[in-house]
This record gives structure tokens, C-alpha cells and sequence, in this order.
């Protein structure tokens, strides 16, 4: 035993307690843990036949229940919720299907019958072609020596039974890639590692047999602005270096749902060289041919899509259609009807206006023709600009764009490098000319983000930014030694565009460089690449090639979308143009170039 002195210790302890620090913010931890689920109660739904012993006792369970919830037992505190609910599943006897006895029956087939039986199958066996490489063997049966396939394959009903069938089959092999089209598969904005590779992922590819004489190559693109997952694609003849004019073309409508096979297929006795959709009625198609004749189409309708067809003693020119644009009704324009016109621009340099009135004809008549430019227009200077007498005194047309905000003003670009600014109220004039590229110009758009910013791309190589009210590109973007067939913003990211060459698709981020693309793609090497469309979404491309084929990209380790698009575009203008003091200088002068305000469209 060690006896202790607290006289002794209580002075040391005094001393130690003076020496300890004082806490400023004491603070008590609480840690807070999933506990195991504890099961009060719980009733499992249940379905027995009623004469059996488990439907009393179900019966009888059933009992006690309302008598205890809706009864004179309920004298507890009981609520209601989603644990305790009083409907029955209740199944009647007629529903149900009675078991199938199976038996073995012995049967007598003699030699004559089964010779017979054999023989037939020869002759019904039938081998149908599936993709161009495989092909079927299918066995038909005939009633009376007609082969009944014939006709049940000509119904509507099993057409559409069908088209259902080979959506479900579709989707056991490109379920995952059609949720990543859906945008069901995204990036994890929380993620710890982050790359920006700018890769293009091939989601699958819409390809059809074609025959010997039909058209190889996709001339257009258009997605349906009221459905994002349909696309038609135009088969025809892309550019003019082809030796011999394919005989057929087509129209297919496809669906994400189905990549194997089109939905709707429209054949012509000629190369078919545009299409459009139309964005007041969803379900209507402009289709531009070969020889100059235009067609509209309703896809909705199986048995008879076609609506109205262009004349050939009414049309103006007997050109090849170039390009398809949609437009609205002019406010001083009496509405006969309530089908939107539409713009076509033949190669010859010709605009021609259609409408759709109550007849199988369209009402065309002619906006303008161009004329080629002497002398020098307003744009870049050409140093060594020949000066050939020409013997088509009309350029030719490549291209129609319609104004982000003036809905009756459309440009016009031909293969000359202008634009021709022109206006569907005044017939037969022009409102500006503009020298943008070297070589013609292939395709053209406005910022999502601005209606004054615009770019271009041509046959010079060259992909150029222009803003309204100056006449010199901000920003030229300039990599490959090739034709640049088409360039489109992207719709998600205010400064990454995408571009299409003959042989690659480039993905640019003006923020990160202009000097090259951050990423370039090829799926197809032995295929040469003719146009590109942008999904609604703006996270995949449809891109078409020389042998028929529509591949369907989906954009991969892309940067996050900025919450200020405008802001994001504009300092990475200023950035670029940080060198060119008097470029600057007349960009900031313009101000504000993104689209009005709310508040200021109120005022």
C-alpha cells in the first residue's frame, strides 16, 4: 500500500493546470453511421387461387387487415402511407391457361410423301440478299400455287409490324450505343482525373446494298428538327470530276432505333442532290434531283408520300439542285395556304422560289440570278485576280444560308469566293457583295452564341471567322492542303468548331490553338468523306462518304460546356486578336454582338 498525500500532489496539480492552453472554439465530433434496417412490418402481395387452403388463409389474412385499418379495430394512431395500402390484386380463373399435355402419337409418312414434300421445299426456297455479303435462305409456302408472302409484304400493317420487329432486334446490339447518342451517358463532372483528348468515338454506321448503276456517295444530310433521333441522307453524285452519271438515286429516312435498316426508302431515276427537312412541319422533306426537279415528301404517310412535284415547263432551270432552304411567310404576304415556302438554288446560279399550293405541282417563280462580279468586291484583296472572258457570264451556285435574325434575308455563296446578300422582299437585286475566300465557298453558319459571327470555308483551304460590319476575317484557320467541304459550330461549346476534309473531321478549340485542330479523325480509310451534319443535341455528327455509308460519331473526353457561352466566346476573341491592335480596336467598337437581351427585347 503506498499511502498518498494529497497536500502534497494538490500544488503540482495546480501548477499543471495553469500550464494547459484554452481552447478558442471548443467543439464536440459527432459521427453519424448507417444503422441496419430494422422491418417493422411488412405484408408481401400475393396471388392464390381462391377454393385452395392459401386463398383462405390469404382471404382470412385480408380480413384481419381491414378490420384493423378500416374496421371497428382501428382504435390506433394509423397512417396511410406508401407501406400500408389497401388494394387487392385480385386474378379471375378465365385468364388463366390450362396446362398442355404433351403425348407421343406414332405417324406413317410414306416415300411418295416425303419426295414430295422435299420437292416442294426446293422450289419455295427461296436466298434473298441481307447487306451485299450474306445472304438468307428463306422458304415460302403457296396456297393454290400463289405464294402468299407477296402480298402480306405489300400491307401497311405488316410493314409497320415489321419496322417495330427490327427496332427491338436492334436494340440487343446497339443498346449501349444508342444511350450514348441519348446523352444517357455522360461524363462525370466530379470526376478526379480529367482528359480532353477531343476524341470521336464511331457509334455504328447506316449503310444500304446498292446495285450497279445506283448512286455511291451522300451529297446531304438533314436531321429532323422536331425529332432528333431521325436523318435523311440524299444518294447521288458529289462534285464534278465523276466520269459516268449514276443512273438511280435515293432518299433514305433512318432511325437511331434501327442502325441496320432505313425506315423509308424513296428511289428516282436520277442522282438525288439535296434533301431538307422542314422546320415548320416536321414531317415534310424537300428533295432536290439531278435534272433540276424538286419534290416534297410527307414520310408519315407510307402508301403515298409524295405531295407536290416541281413542272417542268413552270421551272425556271433545268440545272442540278445545289441546295434546299426553308422560309417563313413574309408578314406583307397573303397566306393561301399554311405549308411554308422554300428556296432553291440551282448550280447555274439561279434562286427559285416554291410554294405548295392545292395541287400536285409547286408554284415556282424566280428570286434572282446571279451575275458574275467584275472587277473587285468588298473582302479580302485577290493580288492575281485573272481576267478571263467568260462564257457563262452566271456563276455557279454551292451554297444558300439564311440570316440569324432577318428572316427575309439570305446569302448566296458561289464558287467565285462571294456572298451575295440578298433579299426575298426585292426580286432581281442584290443587297451587298463580299469577297471572303480565294476559291469557292462550300458551306457557311452563324454562331449559336451571335447573330453578327459567322464563318465560312472554302476550296482555298481555308476556314475564316467574319463579324458584321467588318469587312476582314478575325480569324482564318488554316492546317490541311485540302478542300474544306463543311465547318459548323458547335452547339455545346462556344469555341470549338468542326470541320470536314476529304479525308479527315477536325475538331478545333479556338481557345486552345489556331494554328492546328486538336484532334483529327478518319474511321474509313479506303473512303473519302463529302459532308457533315451536327445532331440536335450537339454531342455526335452524322458524316457521309463516297461508298454510301453514314457514320455516326459521338464527341469523347470533350471540355466542359462554359455557363457563359457568350463571355467565353468573346474573351477568346479578344485573346486571339490581342496582337492585331486594329482589329481589336474595331471588334470592341462594335460592342455587344451576342443576341438581344431579354431586358432590352421588353423595352
Amino acid at each position: 500500500m503506498v499511502n498518498v498525500q494529497p497536500n502534497r500532489l494538490a500544488p503540482s496539480l495546480s501548477v499543471c493546470r495553469r500550464q494547459l492552453p484554452k481552447r478558442m472554439n471548443p467543439f464536440i465530433k459527432i459521427t453519424l453511421k448507417k444503422t441496419a434496417d430494422i422491418v417493422l412490418y411488412e405484408q408481401r402481395s400475393t396471388t392464390v387461387l381462391r377454393d385452395s387452403e392459401e386463398g383462405r388463409l390469404v382471404e382470412e389474412d385480408n380480413r384481419r387487415y381491414e378490420y384493423l385499418t378500416q374496421g371497428q379495430g382501428r382504435k390506433r394512431i394509423c397512417f396511410p402511407v406508401e407501406t400500408q395500402t389497401s388494394v387487392i390484386l385480385t386474378k379471375t380463373r378465365s385468364v388463366n391457361t390450362d396446362s398442355i399435355a404433351k403425348g407421343n402419337v406414332a405417324s406413317y409418312v410414306s416415300n411418295f410423301e416425303m419426295f414430295d414434300t422435299y420437292k416442294d421445299l426446293e422450289q419455295t426456297t427461296q436466298s434473298v440478299d441481307v447487306d451485299g455479303r450474306h445472304k438468307m435462305q428463306v422458304t415460302t409456302y403457296k396456297v393454290g400455287g400463289v405464294d402468299q408472302f407477296v402480298d402480306i409484304n405489300k400491307t401497311p400493317q405488316f410493314n409497320l409490324a415489321l419496322m417495330l420487329t427490327m427496332r427491338i432486334l436492334a436494340g440487343n446490339n446497339f443498346e449501349r450505343a444508342q444511350r450514348r447518342f441519348r446523352n444517357m451517358i455522360m461524363p462525370d463532372p466530379l470526376a478526379l482525373q480529367v482528359r480532353y483528348s477531343y476524341r470521336m468515338d464511331l457509334l455504328w454506321t447506316f449503310s444500304i446494298p446498292l446495285q450497279a448503276g445506283d448512286s455511291q456517295s451522300i451529297t446531304a444530310l438533314s436531321w429532323c428538327p422536331k425529332h432528333g433521333d431521325i436523318l435523311a441522307a440524299s444518294y447521288g453524285i458529289f462534285g464534278s470530276t465523276a466520269t459516268v452519271v449514276p443512273q438511280r438515286g435515293c432518299v433514305c429516312i433512318w432511325n437511331i432505333k434501327n442502325p441496320v435498316n432505313p425506315e423509308r426508302i424513296y428511289h428516282f431515276n436520277v442522282p438525288v442532290l439535296a434533301v431538307e427537312f422542314s422546320p415548320f412541319v416536321p414531317q415534310l422533306i424537300a428533295i432536290g434531283l439531278y435534272d433540276g426537279t424538286l419534290h416534297v415528301y410527307d414520310i408519315s404517310n407510307i402508301e403515298r408520300p409524295q405531295i407536290a412535284q416541281s413542272q417542268r415547263s413552270t421551272s425556271p432551270s433545268s440545272e442540278p439542285i445545289a441546295c434546299i432552304r426553308w422560309i417563313p411567310h413574309s408578314k406583307s404576304e397573303t397566306r393561301l395556304h399554311d405549308i411554308e415556302p422554300f428556296l432553291a438554288l440551282a448550280r447555274d446560279g439561279s434562286i427559285t422560289r416554291y410554294s405548295l399550293i392545292n395541287s400536285p405541282y409547286l408554284l415556282g417563280y424566280q428570286l434572282m440570278k446571279l451575275n458574275r462580279v467584275d472587277g473587285n468586291a468588298e473582302g479580302i484583296l485577290l493580288d492575281n485576280k485573272p481576267i478571263l472572258l467568260e462564257a457563262n457570264r452566271h456563276p455557279q451556285g454551292m451554297y444558300i444560308a439564311l440570316d440569324a435574325q432577318q428572316t427575309d434575308v439570305y446569302y448566296v455563296l458561289t464558287d467565285e469566293g462571294c456572298q451575295h446578300k440578298c433579299s426575298t422582299n426585292y426580286p432581281q437585286q442584290q443587297l451587298h457583295v463580299l469577297q471572303l475566300h480565294e476559291a469557292g465557298i462550300n458551306y457557311m453558319e452563324f454562331s449559336p452564341w451571335s447573330p453578327k459571327l459567322y464563318l465560312t470555308c472554302g476550296n482555298d483551304w481555308c476556314i475564316r471567322i467574319w463579324l458584321m460590319g467588318i469587312f476582314r476575317p478575325l480569324i482564318t484557320l488554316k492546317y490541311h492542303m485540302s478542300p474544306v467541304y463543311c465547318a459548323t459550330w458547335s452547339t455545346v461549346h462556344s469555341s470549338i468548331i468542326v470541320a470536314l476534309h476529304r479525308d479527315t473531321v477536325d475538331v478545333w478549340d479556338l481557345r486552345r490553338s489556331i494554328l492546328q485542330p486538336a484532334s483529327s479523325t478518319r474511321i474509313d480509310s479506303t473512303a473519302y468523306y463529302t459532308t457533315l451534319s451536327l445532331s440536335r443535341c450537339g454531342r455526335s455528327v452524322a458524316v457521309g462518304n463516297d461508298k454510301g455509308r453514314v457514320e455516326i460519331l459521338a464527341f469523347e473526353e470533350m471540355p466542359f460546356s462554359p455557363h457563359f457561352q457568350y463571355d467565353h466566346l468573346e474573351k477568346t476573341i479578344f485573346s486571339i486578336l490581342s496582337n492585331q491592335k486594329d482589329l481589336l480596336r474595331d471588334v470592341k467598337s462594335i460592342g455587344y454582338f451576342g443576341y438581344p437581351k431579354l431586358s432590352d427585347c421588353n423595352k
